[in-house]
């Protein structure tokens, strides 16, 4: 089992823990205790992990333990491609491009007509959106695909 875990680089999250032997023993048979139930995780999601311990029961039924695992988990959702979600391409900005957006952003002079400093600022920057936008095309974020999954 050990070989298994450092092949496939996990970890025995009962080790991480510290416990009284009661919630350590996972199989008690008259004197005989011993630890023969373990979690294997991903050495990555270690830190999802907050608690491993084995519930003592008085129940006679049988002498295994249940061992219990506390684990938060991160809900990965599907995401849903929004309209407003669009981005420059800026992977298409070469030396030729820059020249062209350089040059329809001093074409259009939008700032000129301004003089508060605030919409002066609004002003161009929508400016260089649209010039960009234009120039460099828009990609959109997003679509129907699920996050976080590492299989």
């Amino acid at each position: 089992m050990l070989d298994f875990a450092v092949t496939y680089d996990f970890l025995v999250v009962n080790s991480y823990f510290k416990k009284k032997e009661d919630h350590l023993v996972t199989f008690k048979s008259g004197s005989l205790k011993t630890q023969i139930d373990y979690f294997l995780i991903r050495a990555d999601d270690q830190r999802s992990c907050k608690d491993c311990k084995v519930i003592p029961s008085e129940y006679l039924g049988t002498p295994h333990r249940l061992l219990v695992l506390d684990v938060e988990f991160k809900c990965s959702k599907w995401k849903k491609r929004r309209v407003e979600d669009s981005r420059v391409r800026w992977l298409t900005l070469t030396k030729e491009n820059a020249g062209l957006l350089s040059e329809k952003i001093t074409e259009e002079g939008a700032w000129r007509r301004v003089e508060d400093a605030d919409s002066m600022w609004e002003v161009i920057a929508e400016c260089i959106r649209r010039s960009t936008m234009k120039i460099l095309g828009i990609f959109r974020r997003g679509g129907n695909k699920m996050e976080d999954a590492w299989w």
